[in-house]
């Protein structure tokens, strides 16, 4: 909440339970509207980005005074969501491959999913027994779907697979659990006696329903539904 840093400042990458990586800030950047400066100090409250540490991870903190009386202690770790369904992206084989894209081949595609993790930190991408496909885990469908459109404008042709919810066992009860959503729905008012029907054959929950504050006859539906259910929901909803 306060403080500052500078370029060519020594400091020190600190985590609860781990041991201190000490360093030196080499460059120092601030994010200006769509692109970023170099700067050589940037103060509480501002998104920097930086070089000169490696190994750096998720809910690291950076400690500018560690040579000083009293060293500041590092921040509780965030932790980050895991995926809730995975895709398999891959090579496309079908009769009509290479008439879209320009990147076809599983080294390029491989490249450009590995590259994603650096920026993307919800996202898993791991080996599959093919060479030509890889498993893609994300946040739910939208998160897999901006990727895979992200990447069909970067010129990439690719072989997309159906989702797939994933489930977990937890370590202490030893039972499956599955993920939710909470999912709202604006809809005009009589359309929402089917919405409703629609939700409760997918296993969803009624959370809150009522008219929208515009004045447009639309009702606001809250449900919370498994992730299982939202597979194939909008085509559902637009039918």
């Amino acid at each position: 909440t306060n403080g500052s840093v500078k370029a060519n400042q020594p400091v020190a990458l600190s985590r609860p339970g781990k041991d201190k990586k000490t360093g030196r800030l080499t460059s120092l950047f601030v994010f200006d509207n769509l692109g970023k400066k170099e700067v050589e100090m940037a103060s509480a409250g501002e998104i920097i980005q930086f070089s000169g540490l490696d190994n750096v991870e998720i809910g690291d903190t950076l400690v500018t005074n560690e040579g000083g009386v009293e060293p500041a202690e590092p921040l509780p770790p965030i932790a980050v969501e895991q995926p809730t369904v995975r895709m398999t992206l891959g090579v496309n084989k079908s009769p009509l491959a290479g008439r879209e894209g320009k990147f076809l081949t599983s080294r390029m595609i491989r490249d450009r999913l590995f590259k994603e993790l650096d920026r993307n930190v919800a996202l898993r991408v791991e080996e599959t027994d093919s060479a030509d496909k890889y498993a893609v885990s994300g946040r739910g469908q939208l998160h897999l779907t901006v990727l895979i459109e992200t990447m069909r404008r970067e010129g990439f042709e690719l072989e997309v697979g159906p989702p797939v919810v994933i489930y977990r066992t937890n370590e202490e009860t030893g039972k499956v659990e599955e993920p939710f959503e909470m999912v709202e729905v604006r809809v005009p008012e009589e359309y929402s006696g089917s919405v409703i029907d629609l939700f409760n054959t997918r296993s969803g929950e009624l959370q809150d329903m009522g008219l929208d504050d515009g004045g447009e006859s639309m009702s606001v539906i809250k449900y919370l539904i498994p992730t299982r259910g939202m597979l194939g929901l909008r085509s559902s909803l637009l039918t």
